[in-house]
């Protein structure tokens, strides 16, 4: 299977989306709410914090499973103590081969105006795309800026991958701030590569990547 990996921060997350990954995205974000809430802490203060962590997770995971994509990785280190707002879907997509990535992408570039940016990533020309969407339905009052990569196979025709990801805002679209987040999703997508497997991280990978999270409080 042709898939697309990239490299990850330590304390980022990648959970698969694919069919079939229902039990284990169920496990990983069990896992995830107990590490990261443990039940020593107070209650007033843990229930609020346990119960939109699992909100916020479900609807990253929902959403790719719902769109197709791969998988999701989520950032859940922390960061000048406070967790980047973002989740980043991957989906792998095979086109009619006859399509040449060059006029698909100057078609994405015309579209898109000021707001887009042909890049090279994983050895292959690729288009950046970044928008202000409406968080209303993610129950966010402020608009988020969302980022979309539209990137070709350098080898095999009629393949991409399309990596999406969403960075929350409380208003202000230009604080510094949203900008580094936005900045080190970009970093992360420039790391992406293509490769050949039979399937992604198994059950007790995935559970090993929360078990190296550093819990809150620590």
């Amino acid at each position: 299977m042709i898939d697309a990996e990239m490299l990850l921060p330590e304390g980022w997350l990648h959970v698969p989306t694919s069919p079939g990954t229902e039990k284990l995205q169920a496990r990983v974000v069990t896992s995830v709410v107990q590490h990261f809430v443990p039940e020593h802490l107070p209650r007033d203060r843990a229930t609020p914090w346990r119960r939109e962590l699992r909100k916020e997770m479900r609807r990253a995971l929902d959403e790719a499973t719902a769109g197709g994509a791969r998988c999701v990785i989520m950032p859940l280190a922390q960061y000048g103590g406070l967790r980047l707002p973002g989740t980043l879907l991957v989906s792998v997509l095979e086109d009619d081969p006859q399509v040449v990535a060059s006029d698909l992408l100057a078609e994405l570039l015309a579209d898109a105006g000021e707001d887009g940016l042909l890049l090279d990533v994983g050895g292959a020309p690729a288009v950046r795309i970044r928008s202000v969407v409406d968080s209303r339905r993610l129950g966010r009052a402020h608009p988020s800026w969302r980022v979309a990569y539209y990137i070709s196979h350098p080898e095999v025709p009629g393949v991409w991958a399309l990596a999406t990801f969403t960075v929350l805002t409380d208003g202000d679209l230009e604080d510094p701030a949203v900008l580094a987040v936005v900045a080190m999703f970009d970093a992360v997508l420039g790391t992406l590569q293509w490769v050949e497997h039979e399937g992604g991280p198994s059950f007790e990978e995935v559970l090993a990547q929360v078990d190296a999270l550093e819990p809150v409080g620590r």
